[in-house]
């Protein structure tokens, strides 16, 4: 099965951010068991570093972007992806973005911590409590 993350839920394990960290995790984990790579919206990877860079020290930034390179695949996001994100309806369009990019990779779920977020949403989206108690 093929799984988005939603970047708070990457931030979630990255920043151990509590009380969150342990579902996040073992969503990322159930998606490695399932067989592939989880997918990781292209936009995410430099708001990830940036976010990262006010709460930790350059080596601990660098060790956690080596991490998410590793362990996700990338969702390209092009124009036609852009497009289709600007008629999803989403008031948040970073979050359309994130479901484009979805569709792009041909995912069948996007795990969040903003599920309202994603009521108009092409891909289902689940809380990673929810995605793991679904597979």
């Amino acid at each position: 099965m093929r799984v988005m993350l939603d970047i708070n839920v990457v931030l979630d394990i990255v920043g151990g951010r509590k009380p969150f960290y342990e579902a996040s995790k073992a969503a990322f984990l159930k998606v490695v068991e399932l067989g592939e790579a989880p997918f990781l919206a292209v936009h995410a990877y430099p708001t990830i570093y940036y976010l990262l860079g006010s709460a930790a020290n350059r080596s601990q930034r660098d060790g956690a972007m080596e991490w998410v390179f590793d362990s996700f695949s990338v969702a390209a996001i092009g124009q036609s992806e852009i497009a289709a994100a600007r008629g999803f309806g989403m008031a948040d369009f970073e979050d359309a973005l994130v479901a484009s990019a979805a569709v792009s990779a041909g995912c069948e779920r996007i795990v969040t911590r903003n599920v309202a977020d994603f009521a108009a949403s092409p891909v289902k989206a689940v809380s990673p409590a929810d995605f793991i108690a679904s597979c």
